[in-house]
């Protein structure tokens, strides 16, 4: 069954993310999109300057709201309320009132918000969690994931640059996000630490995040924006009871060579990983279990878009829904409320 689908954003992340996600999915063909900067003409489909002007034209079966997220719940409530499935970006709302509020208008309207959390569809990360509890991995013991990102006048443009929650809201929501796909449970306490030096009104460029699980178990979190050494996307390590996972992403074109310093045994090696790679490791042996394209945010969400169209072909919960999702907003609220009291916040059972 081919949907029709529109997008209301037509920013970067609708440019390097949304479109070509749609691109990939022959059941998806889009059919407008609205944005008050957009000209006519620059894009493949009918433009509107507002969402008004948009839902007027049509009722798309799916709307993409790609906007920033003060905007969100009034654009994501006009989809709602005209009749739409909607595909969310990231922070879905800005307060867990506004969350809940979708969550049961998205009930009375018998539709369904999906919150584009697509980190959990990259093959890196999939094949990490469905390595937790085989043989060769066992028990997830430990989680932690760095980031060291080098900011620009680019990435700060828009939102980001000017919110005091900047980190946690545009990046840290992910690492969140994976941390509860990677346990498969909502943890038990979040203690946090956002330094801002001599600028405490401006951004967050460090956020320092610890999470209690279940069973005496812990993640770590480092999203590092000041440090000037490397740049590392996301670099997450899975302590296992009988094996190790590590998964990072950025592309590699690497040949190693030398000796294993255990046996004296040679070895060469060449690793072709273009968007971000995952191995198992057993003590310095190791093999690379998943590997992601160079376009892996578009490749990502394409995957989370086509899950979600099977879910309402086959009138299942899609995942990632706004219900799972408001688990991560929590998360990510209550790192700010530890930050700001200097101390753990207990989170509901």
């Amino acid at each position: 069954m081919k949907r029709k689908i529109a997008i209301v954003g037509l920013g970067a992340a609708a440019r390097t993310i949304h479109l070509p996600a749609i691109a990939k999915l022959p059941e998806l063909e889009i059919v407008a999109g609205a944005d008050s900067m957009a000209e006519e003409g620059s894009f493949p489909f009918k433009l509107f300057a507002s969402i008004d002007d948009l839902l007027e034209f049509c009722t798309p079966d799916i709307l993409v709201v790609a906007t920033p997220p003060d905007t969100h719940h009034a654009f994501v409530t006009q989809g709602l309320r005209a009749g739409c499935h909607v595909f969310c970006e990231k922070p879905f709302m800005e307060t867990l009132e506004e969350a809940d509020d979708i969550i049961a208008l998205a009930d009375r309207q018998d539709r369904h918000v999906v919150v584009n959390n697509q980190y959990r569809f990259m093959n890196i990360h999939t094949a990490a969690q469905n390595c937790i509890g085989t043989p060769s991995f066992g028990n997830l013991l430990f989680v932690t994931m760095h980031q060291t990102f080098h900011m620009t006048p680019e990435t700060e443009a828009g939102w980001r640059g000017h919110d005091t929650q900047r980190t946690g809201k545009e990046f840290g929501i992910h690492a969140l996000d994976l941390c509860r796909y990677f346990f498969g449970e909502e943890p038990i306490s979040i203690v946090a630490r956002m330094p801002k030096g001599k600028d405490p009104d401006g951004p967050d460029f460090l956020n320092l995040i610890q999470l209690e699980f279940s069973g005496d178990r812990v993640a770590h979190i480092t999203l590092d924006r000041l440090s000037r050494g490397p740049h590392r996307y996301l670099d997450i390590r899975c302590d296992g009871s009988e094996g190790v996972v590590e998964t990072s992403i950025g592309g590699r074109l690497e040949a190693s060579a030398g000796l294993v310093a255990r046996t004296r045994q040679p070895f060469a090696r060449l690793d072709i990983s273009m968007g971000g790679r995952a191995r198992l490791y057993h003590g310095e042996s190791f093999r690379k279990i998943a590997s992601d394209p160079l376009d892996l945010f578009a490749d990502a969400t394409a995957r989370l878009l086509g899950h979600f169209t099977d879910a309402l072909d086959k009138g299942r919960i899609p995942p990632c829904d706004a219900r799972d999702n408001r688990g991560t907003l929590a998360l990510m609220l209550a790192a700010y409320k530890s930050d700001e009291s200097r101390g753990p916040v207990l989170l509901a059972a």
